[in-house]
């Protein structure tokens, strides 16, 4: 499926009450997110790049530079100052004198033009002599829309101040309604299930709830662009074969990092036996129990190079037991437990077994689902430091998938071992 890149333009207006943002509820006919409030914004045409000619201030190389693009920057803000009009009714240009255009200006009747393809965002330019400053907008974020939905975009998110004297109105065709509410607002809204809005958008509120005028949230917003998105895929191996991963696909980053050269040397899938190092003095290593809340498998991992640490043993299975031993050598120093599941501590009492060695970890609380047998010879304290070979693991507490949920920081890694506090593709189960 092609992923068709597309700009959003977060319109903001400062208020008595606070700063408030436009937001446009998409029809319930639409192919992608039906009735989902949304920013304006929408693909990014083929003519865009004409607009360049009516640029004022920064041009497209500068542009292009701060969103870490060889070229083309200005065409993702001239789509979103296009949509901007088309959705919203509201048109980001100045006039020859470079004043700001106003209500009553002639180039705003044309808004219906626009939309229906019947002139370009250049010609309206060139017919009423006016000028886009992209200046007056900021780049905010970087969203590519996963696999799954019939579409699938590559956005850039931009945030602008609207101007003083145009007032905003819904298209009545792609858009059924409009609100300009403020972040905070839109958030309250969502959560009580009175408005449906799309994760990017959520995010992008939630950043925008942090300012309380536009002034401040411009200056953050130029001052701190977002990091460059990967663009590029990678090759892998899955299942013995060669494949190419997109940027989403859960094996990405993993892929990239232990193949930084890009020679399709790493497995795009979990394979429980097989350990893997993922970082200096770190190896992954999963068990032979998938299933519909494992996955493929649970993942113990071992840190160290002569003395080792490991972090859930996993479920006591005598081959992945076994296999710990022989990485190990069985050098265990001690054995940290992330929470007591029973697919992720069981395993210490086999350990302990062959080994002499502290285990650290929280006892179990009430539930079937616990394993009652964990005894911790140490109960770690939140924000202290444990050592170990491959450097200090910083103790966390995260209840939520577990009461006695633990995920350890390797601090000079930043590499976190979250246990079942975070999942691939899906949501965690509480209890």
């Amino acid at each position: 499926m092609e992923i068709r890149p597309a700009a959003t333009l977060a319109l903001c207006r400062d208020t008595s009450h606070g700063m408030e943002v436009l937001l446009l509820q998409r029809t319930w006919s639409a192919t992608f997110l039906p009735g989902y409030f949304v920013f304006p914004g929408g693909a990014v045409d083929q003519d865009e790049a004409h607009g360049r000619e009516h640029l004022a201030g920064l041009q497209d190389a500068d542009v292009s530079q701060i969103m870490s693009l060889d070229e083309g920057g200005a065409d993702y803000m001239l789509a979103a100052v296009r949509e901007c009009f088309e959705e919203a009714g509201v048109l980001l240009a100045d006039t020859a004198t470079g004043d700001p255009i106003h209500a009553d200006h002639p180039a705003r009747r044309q808004r219906q033009a626009l939309f229906d393809n019947e002139m370009s965002l250049a010609e309206l330019c060139r017919q009423h002599d006016l000028t886009v400053s992209l200046d007056q907008l900021a780049y905010l974020g970087h969203w590519i829309t996963p696999p799954g939905p019939p579409r699938r975009f590559d956005t850039r998110f931009f945030v602008g101040v609207a101007p003083e004297h145009q007032t905003a109105s819904h298209d009545g065709q792609e858009t059924i309604d409009h609100v300009w509410i403020t972040p905070e607002q839109a958030l309250a809204d969502h959560r009580a299930g009175q408005r449906k809005i799309g994760i990017p958008t959520l995010r992008t509120l939630r950043v925008l709830s942090e300012f309380d005028t536009t002034s401040e949230l411009m200056r953050y917003a130029l001052a701190n662009p977002p990091e460059p998105y990967p663009t590029q895929a990678w090759p892998a191996v899955k299942k013995g074969e060669p494949i190419i991963l997109e940027p989403n696909a859960p094996a990405y980053d993993e892929a990239a990092k232990l193949d930084p050269e890009g020679e399709g040397t790493t497995h795009a899938d979990i394979v429980p036996g097989e350990p893997v190092n993922i970082a200096a003095g770190v190896t992954r290593l999963t068990a032979p129990n998938p299933g519909v809340m494992t996955g493929p498998g649970t993942n113990t991992y071992i840190l160290g190079h002569e003395r080792f640490t490991v972090i859930d043993p996993g479920p006591a299975d005598d081959a992945h037991i076994q296999k710990i031993l022989e990485l190990t050598g069985g050098n265990i120093e001690q054995i940290l437990v992330t929470h007591t599941h029973i697919d992720h501590s069981p395993a210490v009492r086999a350990l302990k077994d062959h080994v002499d060695c502290p285990v650290l970890g929280w006892p179990a609380p009430e539930g079937i689902e616990h394993d009652r047998t964990f005894e911790p010879d140490e109960e770690p304290v939140p924000g202290s430091l444990i050592g170990t070979e491959a450097g200090d693991l910083k103790v966390l507490h995260t209840p939520g998938h577990a009461a006695n949920h633990l995920c350890y920081l390797l601090v000079d890694q930043g590499l976190l071992f979250s246990g079942d506090h975070i999942m691939q593709g899906t949501t965690v189960i509480i209890n």
